[in-house]
């Protein structure tokens, strides 16, 4: 039937990889949300999202492993017909290089791995930590939609990016050697310190 899931097996890159582990949501790392999503919300290339219920899979603390430190969060809104739009914050006071690409690769691998059909995100266009990590890795932006946000005191464009899981499992059979659970070393690009 056009449009249904490809029946395969997991992606399977989990929820712990070099740098990073995810956690969902729980009463026990509620507080560390809060605060992460407090310095979203007053990052100018994210502003105030809301945490939903609703999602195709839960929203993530991204701590790191080294220190045990909350660094960041993931999230998705759903939208119908199995689209998870996914939504990454690293904090720029406490990440480092390598978070978001990991972030990026397990979490989008989640939702594919939980019944997403479709993936998109939306980035500000002066975050580009998030821009240069998908444009490495070979997707590109399928809109550009000019000074439809206002942010930093400035109407900025939104770059839109969607890919489907066919696509996706190509780049994670192109970099699985340095993701999470590969036998060479951790990937790092797209970017410095600062997520989003």
């Amino acid at each position: 039937m056009p449009g249904e899931r490809e029946q395969a097996g997991p992606i399977g890159l989990g929820l712990s990889g070099s740098w990073i582990v995810l956690e969902p949501l729980t009463p026990a790392n509620e507080a560390e949300f809060a605060e992460i999503q407090r310095s979203m919300e007053l990052s100018p290339a994210m502003g105030p999202i809301p945490l939903g219920s609703s999602e195709i899979a839960p929203p993530m603390l991204v701590r790191a492993l080294h220190t045990g430190r909350p660094v960041g969060l993931v999230q998705n809104q759903a939208l119908p017909g199995k689209v998870a739009v996914f939504v990454i914050f690293l904090d720029p006071k406490r990440s480092r290089r390598g978070y978001g690409l990991e972030a990026v690769f397990m979490y989008i691998s989640h939702l594919f791995d939980s019944g997403a059909r479709l993936v998109g995100g939306e980035s500000v266009d002066f975050n580009v930590v998030l821009q240069q990590i998908l444009h490495k890795v070979g997707i590109e932006p399928r809109a550009r939609m000019r000074e439809h946000v206002y942010r930093a005191g400035a109407f900025r464009d939104l770059v839109i990016f969607s890919f489907g899981e066919t696509q996706w499992r190509g780049i994670v059979a192109r970099y699985r050697r340095s993701l999470p659970g590969g036998s060479g070393r951790p990937a790092v690009f797209g970017g410095g310190r600062a997520g989003g």
